[in-house]
C-alpha cells in the first residue's frame, strides 16, 4: 500500500485558473492522495468550484474560511492534513501527471526528508520541451542551507519557495507560515531545511509557475511592505541561525540584510519617502542591538557606522553606482 500524501492548495480569486490546477492533481499517476482545497474567503466562484470537485472525488476535502491570506490558508491545510508527506501547490499553478510520483520516489530512494524539483515560469500553457539534464543532487542540511542563503545561487528562488517540494509531514510539527506577511516562504523554508537531515534536489522542471499580474508576488514596481517583510524575515533568520549554533549563516544573513536595507533606503530617497525610512532604521537598529548582544563587534560596527553616517554613505554609494 502506497503512503498517503497530502496536497494543500490555498484558493483565492482564481476561478479562471483553479480547474487547471485541480485537474492536474487528479491526473497524478500517484493515486493515494489527501487533497485539501482551502477557500480563503474568495469573493468569486472559486469556493463553489472547490465544492463541485469534492462531490466528484472523495479524496478532496474543502475548507471554507474567512480571508486570512496565503499563510493562514496553508496553515489551515496543515492542521487537517492526514498524509505522511506534504506538498503545497498554488491555485494558479499546475503540475504534470508524474509530479508527485517523481518527488516521492526521489525522497524514498535517497532517504531524504525533503525532495524538490525545478520550476518553470510561464505565461502560456504551451510549455517548451525540457532540454536541461535531470541533475539530481543529495545534500546534507549544512550544505543545503549554505546554498539557501547564497542570493547569487541560480537555484536560490527554487530553494526558498515552499511549492515544488515534498516534505515529511513531521517537519511541520512546530513550524507554520507567518500570518499577515508577504514573503511568507522567506520566514519558513530555511527552518524546514535545518530540521531535515538530508534533501534531494532535481533540476527537472516539474512545477509550472503561472505568472499573472495580480498575483501576490507578481506585482511590478516598488512595494514598501514587500521590502519591509523581507527584511523582517532576514532578521528572524539571522537570529534563528545564531540560536541553533550556525554563526556563519547568521553573519551572512546579517550582511544580506544590511545590503537590502541600503538598497531600500536609496529607493526611498529617490521617492522622497522620508517617513518610511524611519521603519528601515528601526530594523537596522534591531539588528545592531542583536549583534552587540551576541558579541559580534565587527558586524555591529558596520551597522552602527551606517546609522551614524547614513547621508554621506548614501551619497558615496549613489556616486559609485553612477560610475559603474
Amino acid at each position: 500500500m502506497s503512503e498517503l500524501i497530502s496536497i494543500i492548495v490555498p484558493v483565492y480569486k482564481v476561478e479562471a485558473y483553479l480547474p487547471r490546477c485541480v485537474d492536474s492533481i487528479l491526473a497524478q499517476t500517484y493515486k493515494n492522495l489527501d487533497i485539501i482545497l482551502v477557500d480563503d474567503g474568495s469573493p468569486d466562484n472559486s469556493g463553489k468550484i472547490c465544492d463541485a470537485y469534492a462531490e466528484k472525488d472523495s479524496r478532496i476535502t474543502v475548507i471554507h474560511q474567512a480571508n486570512g491570506g496565503l499563510s493562514d490558508a496553508r496553515n489551515a491545510g496543515i492542521a487537517v492534513a492526514k498524509g505522511a508527506y506534504l506538498t503545497f501547490l498554488d491555485s494558479d499553478d499546475w503540475v504534470p501527471k508524474e509530479y508527485i510520483a517523481y518527488l516521492y520516489d526521489l525522497l524514498k530512494e535517497t532517504g531524504s526528508a525533503i525532495s524538490l524539483c525545478n520550476f518553470l515560469k510561464t505565461t502560456t500553457e504551451a510549455l517548451p520541451t525540457a532540454t536541461e539534464p535531470e541533475m539530481v543532487t543529495v545534500m546534507k542540511n549544512d550544505a543545503i542551507l549554505a546554498k539557501y542563503i547564497d542570493l547569487g545561487d541560480d537555484f536560490h528562488p527554487q530553494l526558498v519557495m515552499a511549492c515544488g517540494k515534498l516534505f515529511e509531514a513531521s517537519l511541520f510539527k512546530t513550524i507554520r507560515f507567518p500570518v499577515g506577511r508577504l514573503h511568507e516562504d522567506e520566514f519558513t523554508t530555511y527552518k524546514l531545511f535545518h530540521f531535515a537531515p538530508q534533501t534531494v534536489i532535481s533540476k527537472k522542471p516539474l512545477y509550472y509557475y503561472w505568472q499573472r499580474e495580480d498575483s501576490i508576488m507578481g506585482e511590478a514596481g516598488f512595494r514598501l511592505q514587500n521590502k519591509l517583510d523581507y527584511m523582517d524575515a532576514l532578521v528572524e533568520r539571522a537570529a534563528f541561525f545564531h540560536e541553533v549554533g550556525r554563526p556563519e549563516l547568521s553573519d551572512h544573513t546579517y550582511k544580506s540584510l544590511f545590503s537590502e536595507a541600503l538598497s531600500v533606503n536609496l529607493q526611498l530617497d529617490a521617492r522622497k519617502e522620508t517617513e518610511a525610512k524611519k521603519t528601515v532604521r528601526g530594523i537596522l537598529k534591531q539588528a545592531r542591538n542583536a549583534l552587540k548582544r551576541t558579541g559580534r563587534s565587527k558586524l555591529a560596527f558596520l551597522y552602527n557606522t551606517y546609522l551614524s553616517y547614513e547621508r554621506p554613505i548614501a551619497l558615496a554609494y549613489r556616486t559609485y553606482k553612477k560610475m559603474k
